[in-house]
């Protein structure tokens, strides 16, 4: 493990140094106190009105991540209807795009599978509901208070997960593995499941504390972990699937190690909106 963390060093050494230099400020801002801040916060709409900041800041810092950030249900419904009446595409054929519903067709078509997603481009240009979020106030603050600095909105990500017929020996093979923000150490992502997701569905998986607790391996070498290795390390109890109903949502800190596999038995619609700290 440590063999192959020093190589890649060895071979990107200005990466090293600007990753130690992230991890320094991002110590510095994990142990300050909580303090609900406004960081030049001008729109101060938000459609989470019963949200508290500072226990969501509190829980985030504690965990890495934290639950129970619902969407009301009829943003929930205008960003699911987007994804029926627009077309996606699959990672794997980016000039060919479907509608959902047409899927199977689809895939008749192109004789193999879709790489079991579909992804919308540019879904925040076309949907009103979307582009709400990404000034939502309270995300913004979240954000804010968390990273101790001036947030601001990089990215969204609109797809669905859809399932497919496996073999026990297909689906063990198909498992990923855990993965952590290495592009932009100080980020936070804010995740919503637009359809239920339950222990079936394969959900997104978290591990508690991997944000700031990490084996030497790990901080310089930009591997993915397997099940064993993050087990062996965080201990089973601290790998936490995120289930919930349409409209549930969670907040990631982007150095939580975490994964994310198909489903096995009903499609899965997530949205994602990254912020990072301001330069």
């Amino acid at each position: 493990m440590i063999y192959n963390g020093m190589t890649f060093f060895l071979k990107n050494p200005s990466w090293l140094i600007r990753k130690e230099w992230s991890r320094l400020k991002t110590r510095r801002y994990v142990y300050q106190p909580i303090a609900n801040i406004n960081y030049n916060i001008s729109n101060r709409y938000s459609v989470f009105e019963s949200i508290n900041i500072d226990e969501t800041t509190s829980s985030l810092k504690s965990q890495g991540f934290t639950l129970d950030l619902n969407l009301p249900q009829t943003v929930t419904q205008e960003i699911k209807d987007f994804a029926m009446r627009v077309p996606c595409s699959s990672n794997q054929t980016t000039h060919h795009h479907y509608y959902t519903t047409n899927k199977k067709e689809t895939n008749t078509h192109l004789q193999k599978a879709l790489n079991n997603r579909g992804i919308y481009d540019d879904a925040a240009l076309h949907c009103p509901a979307i582009k709400t979020l990404e000034n939502d106030s309270n995300l913004l603050q979240i954000a804010a208070n968390y990273l101790k600095t001036e947030s601001v909105y990089t990215e969204s990500q609109l797809w669905w997960s859809f399932a497919v017929e496996s073999t026990v020996y297909e689906r063990r093979r198909a498992v990923q593995m855990f993965r952590q923000e290495l592009k932009d150490a100080r980020c936070l992502k804010f995740v919503f499941y637009l359809t239920d997701v339950d222990l079936c569905s394969n959900p997104h998986v978290c591990v508690r504390g991997s944000h700031v607790k990490k084996k030497l391996s790990h901080r310089f070498a930009s591997k993915a972990c397997s099940t064993q290795e993050i087990t062996d390390y965080y201990g089973y109890n601290n790998i936490v699937p995120i289930c919930g109903k349409a409209g549930f949502g969670f907040v990631e800190d982007g150095r939580c190690f975490h994964k994310l596999i198909s489903p096995s038995s009903n499609d899965r619609l997530t949205l994602e909106i990254k912020f990072v700290a301001k330069s």
